[in-house]
């Protein structure tokens, strides 16, 4: 039975082959063997055989916990990829997205990681040969942690004979058809139940002039008595006037005429966004991790507020 290595990794831009890295193996059964730190061409020599689980650096990481319906399999996959488009605020195909069982709270363990992170430590781990255990980001509150690594491939190893090569290759290309047609149906059947989806929650709030996540905006119209014309205002308003927002947001909640906007990390505003709102008779207030947009005029001490940065 092979042991585990747990690797902490540094900033995924600040990572390359001599980066110093904090290690702990210990057994199956969680037994301590030896920690300290080294380098990864040190590491295989150090810890020969294995399984290698990498810890991404908080600046990485993003996990969070979403409440979704009764859902499985791959209605449940669905409405996860349907829920992380409408947080990211921009084009979520540019992520890879994994997430946890459904628990009996109907909480969901959500993380995601840009696919160019995903590319950039996949060619850091080519190299000598080493058994993968999985890739996880700081676990989301109260749940388990997500598994990230079914975006990575553990390093190649290039096979001695050619005959074998060949069968292997043959092999390979078959499978491959086959998960392609897999693969094409699922995309498929998941993207049929996300436009039902955002289908009928424009059917029931018409008042809605776009909808990025149907579960959570059909949901906050209900709280808000079906009276959502200044959800759907102050949503759009966001989506044109904040496009730095994207990729970069954790909740979306509307209570009392005021959509208040939390961010996953520090967000440097573009400028001029402001004046974009102003002119649409919207004002935002600094809140805690994020803003909080309010229709009317500004009151004169926040008119001067500087709102270009959240620390």
């Amino acid at each position: 039975m092979s042991n585990v290595l747990d690797i902490q990794l540094p900033p995924l831009a600040a990572l390359t082959p001599q980066s110093a890295l904090s290690y702990r193996l210990a057994d199956r059964q969680g037994k301590p063997l030896a920690e300290g730190s080294a380098s990864r061409a040190q590491l295989p020599a150090a810890c020969k055989g294995a399984a290698w689980r990498l810890h991404l650096h908080g600046d990485d990481s993003l996990a969070l916990a979403i409440a979704l319906p009764p859902l499985t399999g791959k209605r449940l996959d669905a409405a996860v990829q349907c829920a992380v488009q409408g947080l990211v605020l921009g084009d979520a195909s540019k992520l890879h997205v994994a997430h946890g069982a459904r628990q009996a709270d109907g909480r969901v363990a959500v993380a995601w990681l840009g696919r160019r992170e995903l590319e950039g430590l996949q060619g850091w781990l080519q190299g000598e040969r080493v058994k993968l255990g999985g890739l996880f980001p700081q676990p989301a509150d109260g749940l388990p942690s997500v598994d990230l690594s079914a975006g990575l491939r553990g390093p190649s190893q290039r096979l001695a004979w050619a005959p074998v090569a060949a069968v292997w290759a043959g092999a390979l290309l078959v499978w491959c058809l086959g998960l392609n047609v897999y693969a094409a149906r699922v995309a498929s059947e998941g993207e049929q139940l996300r436009q039902a989806m955002v289908t009928r929650v424009q059917q029931a709030f018409p008042q809605l002039p776009v909808v990025l996540n149907p579960l959570q905006q059909a949901r906050q119209q209900v709280q808000a008595g079906q009276g959502g014309e200044g959800y759907a205002r102050l949503l759009g308003a966001a989506v044109q006037s904040m496009p730095f927002l994207a990729g970069n947001v954790a909740a979306l909640d509307y209570q009392d005429g005021a959509l208040r906007i939390t961010t996953a990390s520090p967000v440097k505003a573009a400028e001029g966004w402001q004046a974009q709102l102003a002119e649409q008779g919207i004002h935002a207030d600094i809140a805690e991790n994020g803003w909080t947009l309010r229709s009317g005029p500004a009151p004169e001490a926040t008119a001067q507020q500087e709102l270009a940065h959240v620390d």
